[in-house]
């Protein structure tokens, strides 16, 4: 029997802090409340400090509310209602409840946050985030591939409004709603690439590969590490990948399966160059200080695509999304400060299933170092 989704109503009341002279006169009332929306309450649990007092109450319904009141006035309250319950004090009840809680303890302010869903047969496939690390909420109805390559945890999840989406290692990389994140990529209608030569760093579902091949390219040529990812977006991410990922080989493309690093030293050894080369690999790091490797490694892919770019060639990246602003701050600084200079120039579009901005790069050598 599938377990039903357990539901968590945060909320939160901003009072004046003089207006009560002990905690029980905030508590007793918020009881009373409880006793009137979900049955008997009782206290199983109380701590305090001169900074707080802490309370958890069991309630009917095998839910659980525990109570912060913090010596500032401001009280925080969860309201955990067990899944057999879930429908009995749903949205609407949670609101009436915080308006009636904000009415008895003379609050100045209240907020009631719509609730988080733990423990139903979907639900751990629901929740990823923002660029900045902000709760997103996907429509998830089913989980068309779940696996774990020697390199990273796949999924694709079908949603009711973005189609499949590809996450990998609890991200979101892209959806068959996503035409537009490959086309600001790629700088449609504002880049020719009839006839030139292209190396894609990543990009394993295949999206870019199929949109660059309808620009009538001499060769594009795509290196991905995780042969998984490609097998997987080939079968179930077809409305964005087309057959560009049915083979390794074709008249204008050819996959290379291996590490990307790796294989530009290789290109560079070879003097191969190219008139263009998207880095369409991880994001950029939320901060610098907790994550060098990941800063390190996308400084490695920038430094060495140079190497293999022709002097008038571009090099194309993704950013990450509009509101990680110290990061892309960041990411330009580097850009600023690469050996040999370069110049950039940088978009930005809302990508649906990310649910944000997404900003775009395209990056030259400077005309005295081509």
């Amino acid at each position: 029997m599938e377990t039903e989704s357990h539901s968590t109503f945060l909320l939160e009341f901003h009072t004046e802090k003089n207006n009560f002279s002990s905690p029980d006169e905030l508590i007793a009332p918020i009881k009373e409340l409880l006793e009137k929306d979900i049955g008997e309450v009782k206290e199983v649990y109380r701590r305090c400090s001169d900074e707080s007092v802490n309370v958890i109450l069991d309630c009917d319904m095998k839910s659980i509310v525990t109570l912060q009141l913090k010596s500032s006035g401001l009280v925080l309250m969860n309201i955990d209602i067990d899944g057999q319950h879930s429908s009995t004090f749903n949205q609407e009840l949670a609101k009436k409840f915080e308006r009636d809680v904000k009415g008895k303890l003379a609050a100045v302010a209240s907020k009631s946050i719509c609730p988080i869903k733990r423990g139903g047969p979907l639900d751990r496939f629901r929740y990823l985030t923002s660029s900045d690390e902000r709760l997103l909420e996907y429509d998830v109805d089913h989980v068309v591939a779940d696996v774990r390559s020697p390199f990273q945890h796949i999924q694709i999840l079908h949603t009711i409004n973005f189609g499949n989406l590809l996450v990998l290692d609890d991200l979101q990389n892209l959806a068959e709603s996503d035409l537009v994140y490959t086309e600001t990529l790629i700088q449609r209608g504002k880049i020719d690439y009839t006839g030139k030569n292209i190396l894609i760093l990543g990009a394993g579902d295949g999206a870019l590969l199929w949109e660059l091949l309808k620009e009538g390219p001499n060769m594009v040529t795509m290196v991905e590490i995780d042969e998984t990812v490609m097998k997987l977006c080939s079968q179930h991410l077809r409305s964005a990948c087309g057959s560009a990922l049915d083979s390794t080989t074709g008249p204008h493309h050819q996959i290379i399966v291996g590490d990307c690093l790796t294989e530009l030293d290789k290109l560079k050894s070879q003097s191969v160059l190219f008139d263009f080369v998207f880095s369409d690999l991880t994001d950029i790091p939320l901060s610098i200080k907790p994550q060098n490797k990941e800063w390190q490694f996308l400084l490695d892919v920038m430094e060495k695509s140079l190497g293999v770019l022709k002097p008038d060639g571009q090099f194309l990246t993704h950013g990450s999304g509009v509101s990680s602003v110290q990061s892309l701050a960041d990411f330009e600084s580097h850009l600023n400060n690469l050996e040999p200079p370069v110049e950039f120039k940088r978009c930005q579009a809302f990508v649906p299933s990310f649910m944000e901005d997404w900003v775009f790069y395209q990056v030259r050598k400077t005309p005295n170092n081509k």
